[in-house]
């Protein structure tokens, strides 16, 4: 996941991915908790404009995913949506939003389908700590309440919305928010891998089981910034631990060689090398899906 985002940041810089990136570093090892209890495509994910790991994680093909980033024919809807608006329900991967907080009404959705159908899913909605400022997302969480949904709400809390401090811009505590719906809530460090997995299949359990909301709350860093470029003026000098440093800790203590861990980091940015080279040299415009968009009424 940082291995391929890091070379969609290449690929930015290089001009070749149409409008902003968003990058998720820092967040990875709560999407791979959450993800790594799901079973797609009956369970259906919904996520943020900041998608790209979230989609790899639920194993959604790395390359279609890296030719609809850069806007390339082949892409997951044919280069159509872009790096904001990411499609792939078969892999258990509804979509991404760019609109803040526009996940959250549509992974109910999903859930209110899995409850009616009776398929035994649930639905999960990722969403930043900004988000949870948004009506919408008030309002599903009520919604998931009254019709008991199988809905898990997934906070990555890295205290800022955009350039904004949440200690300026949001009141209270966000678990105490959700609380007062009468729904199970968690606050959870998003660095500890060992509890991020036990809290994720603790609270997705209860979800499946009950039928019924939760709602996950981890800390993050922001390691990048809003997007892939910004210049982050707005931030102090203040240093923060990588959660894959603290990943690998663990790692080397239970007994996993350092050499070992090298050799996977290497093969991780290898492969995303070459899928993301192979997305660049790929047609350069998705003439066939616009056409085939405009002929299905699309305009």
């Amino acid at each position: 996941m940082r291995a391929f985002e890091e070379r969609i940041a290449k690929a930015s810089d290089a001009g070749h991915v149409p409008g902003l990136v968003h990058l998720a570093s820092g967040a990875e090892l709560v999407e791979l908790a959450i993800i790594h209890q799901l079973t797609g495509p009956i369970d259906q994910v919904s996520g943020s404009h900041r998608s790209h790991g979230l989609a790899i994680a639920c194993g959604v093909d790395p390359l279609a995913l890296a030719r609809e980033i850069l806007g390339r024919a082949g892409g997951l809807s044919n280069g159509l949506g872009g790096t904001q608006h990411l499609l792939a329900p078969e892999d258990g991967f509804l979509t991404s939003n760019g609109i803040v907080g526009g996940q959250v009404p549509l992974a109910a959705g999903a859930a209110l389908s899995a409850k009616t159908l009776k398929t035994g899913g649930i639905a999960v909605a990722f969403m930043g700590d900004g988000a949870v400022n948004q009506g919408a997302v008030f309002e599903t969480i009520n919604l998931a309440v009254s019709l008991q949904l199988p809905l898990l709400f997934v906070v990555e809390n890295n205290g800022l919305g955009q350039s904004t401090g949440a200690s300026y811009a949001t009141a209270g505590s966000l678990i105490g928010r959700t609380r007062s719906f009468g729904i199970a809530a968690e606050q959870v460090d998003g660095s500890d891998m060992p509890l991020l997995l036990r809290t994720a299949d603790r609270l997705i359990g209860w979800v499946r089981k009950t039928c019924s909301p939760a709602f996950i709350e981890a800390k993050v860093p922001r390691i990048s910034g809003h997007y892939h470029g910004d210049g982050q003026g707005y931030r102090g000098a203040e240093k923060v631990k990588d959660p894959l440093d603290s990943f690998r800790e663990i790692l080397i203590k239970t007994g996993s060689e350092e050499e070992e861990l090298k050799e996977l980091e290497l093969g991780a940015r290898l492969r995303a090398e070459d899928v993301v080279g192979k997305a660049e040299r790929s047609k350069d415009k998705s003439d066939t899906g616009l056409k085939a968009w405009q002929q299905g009424g699309g305009f």
